[in-house]
This record gives structure tokens, C-alpha cells and sequence, in this order.
């Protein structure tokens, strides 16, 4: 990106530099500053990012956008009013002045498997830019955007805490084609109902192109009352009637398998994880390929072909023959029921060793209980679980005449571990990332 696209992009002002240098890269991070690259520094809670700008040079970086006059004759130094502003004008400029197909996902929960998933069938027939991990946000997507060179596609993640933030995003990224994986609970209690969590995930449409395809899961009680407005609808399915429905779904402890139709053929789909959540993602992923003019040998090769972005639930073996799935990262209740499905799918004796999932306001006791519920149906052998609202999974296991356990805290819970747990358990272990259970999966591993 020149000097002078930046300054276009932004409406800043140039106080030093030339505008036919060339930026090769783009960073908020002054440790990561490069020799080519601009800093663009920044304000957060408890750093504000211009106290970095000379860190940033020292670094190598080329150039800043910076909110306050700063003298460095011999770089390029670009005024503008807003950094985070800038940072989405520069990105928004880029996706409009590229060649590039857009796809943008959003979703309660599996946005970044599936994200992967479209990635790799998008990459059968495109070259293809992705959002790396989750960098899904108002910082993260400009940035992913902005590492843009000569793809063909990008796949972009976008994710949201309240409404608006969706909205913001699609503005930028402006997608060809939209997909969301479900409306869930995540985040409930900022915006208030699944409801608004609805209307905040249909923010997707506001910077779809006009006549773009929205992919939704048609399964999903609240996305199954989306209609067409200004865009192409498809729907995809196991239970209900949709566009793209799955087939003699077979659901093994490390895969799944179903067939689909299309234009009056059936073909047979393998996926290479386990769970029905991804079968779903192997859905949307193969729909999105089919609206970007993908064959469906495309299509149902790349989902055969796909790999995660650092499994957020990897089965790892431990001592004694036990097997954990660490699901520390997150929980909601979504992710939640989707691990103790992909759990209660081995035959050895199955444990939960899980934590609180913060943030659900009002809806925290029944949350919490419809967990409890599920491990009670799914005939999970053994509940351990830690954190106020916790005791709420705990209540309906126990009602149910099944093995559970609550404890005040971490430490006292690691130490019943030892005695609850025998050689060959497979254990899930699941708590939204405050409540810090990677611990749990530290001491497991022996570590």
C-alpha cells in the first residue's frame, strides 16, 4: 500500500515522509515494528499506544498514523484524528480497490472451525487469505484485511460482544457471500436475548454486496425465521427441510460421515473430526464453495481436506491411558452441549470436569442447568464442576441419581481429581477461560 492510498484512505495528513513509499506491512504491536512496516499505535484501557512510537522506529518500522504531532523528519508520519478509525478506513480501502471475493462468518459458536473449513474449500479453486486464530474483531479484521497481497479470496471471521460491532465489521470487509453458524446464547447477557443476538449476527447483510448469498443454518430455531431481504438465502440442514441437507449422518469418535444431494446426485462426505457441530460446519462450508462457483468435487475435498486452527478441543493422552479434551478456551452453552455430544460418543467410562461460563446475567442459573441436563441425557459417567453458577450443572446430575461433584475451588477439586479419576477415563474439561482450568488440564498432563 503507497504512502499517498493511506493518505486518501484516511484523510490524514502527511508531516513527514514521501508518498510513493511503499508499506509492506501493517502492525499494532511496536515489538513486532519491521523495517518496511507502519506502527499504528493504539489506545487501550491501560496503554496508550503512541508511548510506543519510538520503541516502533527503534524496532524498524517505516511509518506511523499517529493522533499527536511527532517529529521524525527522516520517517513517514501520517496525522489523522483516530487511530482505530484509521486502522478500519485503510483496511476498508484495501477490500474495496482488491479483486478479491469476500466471505465473512459469523456465529454464536463455531465461527472459527468453520472459518477454517470454508478456507480450505475456497482454497481448492482460489488463492485464499484467511483471518488468522480469531482476530475477529475491530482490530483484528482491518489488520487481516491489510495483510492483503494478490489473493483471489478471503475468508473473514467476525465476531461481536454487543450490537453494532457486527455492523462496523461487515462495513468493512464487505462480503460476497455471508454465512452464520447459529444464534446460541454467547454473550446474552450483554445484549439481552437471544433475540438481539439474532439481530446483531444479521448485522452480516448491511455490508453484503448487493444481491450476495447468506448461508444460515436452517436447524437453528431463530436463523430458520430469516427471510430474504436484498439477498439470496440458503439454507443448509440435518433435521429440517433446507437447501443442503445431510444425510445418513454416521458420527464416529474421531470423524463423521453423511451423504448429500446435489443437482439430483448423491455424494458421500468424510470430515476428519468428530461431532455434529462440525458436520454442520462441513454443511455451510460446502454451500459457501457452491455460491462461489466451486464444483461439489471441490467442495467435498476440501472439507475432507481441512485443518483447524489450533484445535480449541484437542484430545490429548495423559498418564494411566486417560485421554482429555481441553475445552479451557471458552464456553457458552452451545460449545458446551457440542463437547459433551463429541464426549459421549467414546465408549470408555466419561468424565466433565467443567467451570462456569461467566457473562450470561439473567440467564445464568438456566444456562447452567440445561448443561446439566444434557450430561444427565448423554449418560456422562462423572461431573465434576467448579464455580458459583456451577452448582446449578451439579443440582440436575444430581437429581438425575448421577455421580456429581461441586467444589469451591480449583485447588480443592485438582485434589479430588486423583481420587475420582480411573486409567482410561476420557475427560472433558470446559469452563469459560476466566475460570482458569487450563490448570486442571496442566496438572492432567503432569505439567
Amino acid at each position: 500500500m503507497l504512502v499517498r492510498e493511506i493518505l486518501e484512505a484516511t484523510k490524514g495528513t502527511l508531516l513527514s515522509g514521501r508518498e510513493d513509499d511503499i508499506i509492506e506491512g501493517f502492525t499494532q504491536d511496536s515489538r513486532q515494528a519491521k523495517e518496511g512496516m507502519m506502527y499504528i499505535p493504539l489506545k487501550g484501557e491501560n496503554h496508550d499506544g503512541h508511548d510506543f512510537i519510538a520503541s516502533a522506529f527503534d524496532n524498524g518500522a517505516s511509518a506511523i498514523i499517529t493522533e499527536k504531532e511527532v517529529n521524525y523528519p527522516d520517517k513517514n508520519v501520517i496525522l489523522v484524528k483516530d487511530t482505530l478509525k484509521a486502522l478500519g478506513d485503510m483496511a476498508r480501502y484495501v477490500r474495496i480497490h482488491s479483486h478479491a471475493i469476500v466471505v465473512g462468518i459469523t456465529g454464536s459458536v463455531g465461527k472459527t472451525s468453520t472459518k477454517d473449513m470454508i478456507y480450505s474449500v475456497v482454497s481448492e479453486h482460489f488463492k485464499c487469505l484467511k483471518t488468522l486464530g480469531n482476530y475477529n474483531n475491530h482490530i483484528g479484521l482491518p489488520l487481516t484485511i491489510l495483510r492483503y497481497k494478490d489473493e483471489e479470496a478471503m475468508v473473514i471471521e467476525m465476531g461481536m460482544n454487543h450490537l453494532g460491532e457486527i455492523d462496523y465489521l461487515t462495513n468493512i470487509a464487505l462480503p460476497d457471500v455471508a454465512a452464520i453458524t447459529n444464534v446460541g446464547t454467547a454473550h446474552i447477557g450483554e445484549v439481552g436475548s437471544r433475540e438481539n443476538i439474532l439481530k446483531a449476527k444479521m448485522e452480516i447483510t448491511h455490508g453484503l454486496k448487493k444481491d450476495g448469498v447468506l448461508v444460515i443454518n436452517h436447524d437453528n430455531d431463530m436463523l430458520s425465521t430469516v427471510k430474504e431481504d436484498g439477498f439470496t438465502l440458503k439454507g443448509i440442514g440435518i433435521d429440517d427441510q433446507a437447501d443442503l441437507m445431510a444425510r445418513d449422518v454416521i458420527l464416529n469418535e474421531d470423524s463423521s460421515s453423511f451423504k448429500i444431494e446435489v443437482e439430483n446426485k448423491l455424494y458421500d462426505v468424510h470430515v476428519p473430526v468428530a461431532g455434529k457441530h462440525f458436520v454442520y460446519n462441513a454443511l455451510v462450508a460446502i454451500q459457501v464453495g457452491l455460491s462461489l462457483g466451486e464444483s461439489i468435487e471441490e467442495c467435498i475435498h476440501g472439507v475432507e481436506h481441512f485443518e483447524l486452527t489450533k484445535k480449541r478441543a484437542d484430545l490429548i493422552e495423559v498418564k494411566n491411558g486417560m485421554k482429555v479434551f481441553d475445552g479451557t478456551y471458552n464456553a457458552n452453552l452451545d460449545s458446551m452441549i457440542a463437547s459433551i455430544d463429541v464426549l459421549s460418543a467414546y465408549k470408555e467410562r466419561k468424565v466433565a470436569i467443567l467451570g462456569d461460563m461467566l457473562e450470561l446475567g439473567e440467564y445464568e442459573e438456566e444456562l447452567h442447568r440445561e448443561v446439566g441436563k444434557h450430561l444427565v441425557e448423554k449418560n456422562i459417567d462423572l461431573t465434576l464442576a467448579v464455580g458459583e453458577a456451577s452448582e446449578y450443572i451439579i443440582d440436575e446430575v444430581k437429581k438425575a441419581g448421577r455421580n456429581g461433584y461441586h467444589f469451591k475451588n480449583k485447588e480443592e477439586m485438582i485434589k479430588a481429581m486423583h481420587e475420582l479419576l480411573n486409567e482410561n477415563d476420557v475427560i472433558l474439561v470446559k469452563a469459560s477461560n476466566g475460570m482458569g482450568l487450563k490448570e486442571v488440564v496442566d496438572d492432567l498432563k503432569g505439567e
